[in-house]
């Protein structure tokens, strides 16, 4: 009985001593990362979407000069809509222009089970029947392999300018969502089947959002952080954190060059983050295991 009593002493001892141990914890040290890709994007154009495959990282959005870093496929008219295809260092693989010969935007993307990439994205129509000013009037679909493919472009006339800010997949269907000119109806959705056929637009009063349940974060600290050693006190500070869902906890923590604006975790690759700077756009992979 008498050592059952030393033992219970000695680990009431450790329980009491675990808080002061906790609170003593050496604070995590930034780490600076340094970019993987620069598109050094100007004159308009705008990375919108970052996809991840277990072989490839894909950026879409919209180009208005006749070449980039990241496109060099020949120019189609006006703004295009792209898709760039990149391997898990950052190097190019190919790039696709998509849309026609006039102004096209891409703003939005999926991947579905057979590796297909889903663009929407809107196209402009004239406004009247004697061909007056342009308009993106018209929702568009791009179905792209994943070797660059242009496989099938899907429409839909609008009366509103209506412009997607997600897809996804949604059962056997797609969902896409987006914002729109219409008055008092910021926002919409509509279904989209494989064979390319656009239900009906339902408007919508919300502005939609995205939620992720990521172990990373990304954003934009304009104060210390609790945990974090070396953090600026005034300027502004583009940071990815690495967090611990089970004590809420950081793990990592981690300088980017520009604001984050869409990450994305691949497994057997890591984590991948697309922010962006003055007149460019900065492409991290943060290899993880």
């Amino acid at each position: 009985m008498r050592g059952r009593g030393v033992l219970i002493a000695a680990l009431l001892t450790l329980l009491s001593l675990a808080p002061t141990q906790a609170a003593t914890k050496p604070p995590i040290l930034l780490t600076s990362l340094a970019p993987t890709v620069s598109t050094n994007f100007s004159g308009g154009d705008e990375v919108s979407q970052l996809l991840t495959s277990p072989s490839a990282i894909f950026l879409l959005g919209t180009i208005e000069t006749i070449s980039s870093p990241l496109v060099t496929s020949t120019t189609l008219g006006g703004s295009d809509g792209f898709i760039a295809a990149l391997n898990p260092g950052g190097g190019r693989i190919w790039d696709l222009r998509i849309g026609t010969s006039g102004d096209d935007v891409a703003t939005a993307g999926c991947i579905d089970s057979s590796g297909n990439i889903w663009i929407a994205g809107s196209s402009a129509i004239a406004t009247s029947a004697a061909g007056g000013a342009t308009e993106l009037n018209r929702l568009t679909i791009w179905e792209v392999s994943p070797a660059g493919l242009l496989l099938n472009t899907f429409t839909k006339d609008l009366t509103d300018v209506d412009v997607p800010t997600s897809i996804i997949v949604k059962g056997a269907n797609f969902i896409i969502q987006g914002i729109s000119n219409k008055v008092g109806f910021p926002t919409f959705a509509a279904t989209l089947t494989p064979l390319g056929k656009i239900g009906a637009l339902k408007a919508l009063t919300n502005t939609p959002v995205r939620s992720s349940a990521y172990l990373w974060q990304g954003f934009v600290a304009k104060r210390t952080i609790k945990g974090v050693k070396g953090i600026s006190l005034h300027p502004s500070t583009d940071l990815l954190l690495k967090l611990s869902l089970k004590d809420k906890s950081v793990k990592g923590a981690y300088s980017l060059t520009g604001a984050p604006i869409a990450m994305q975790y691949q497994s057997g690759l890591g984590v991948v983050v697309l922010s962006q700077g003055a007149n460019s756009y900065f492409l991290t992979i943060l290899h993880t295991k």
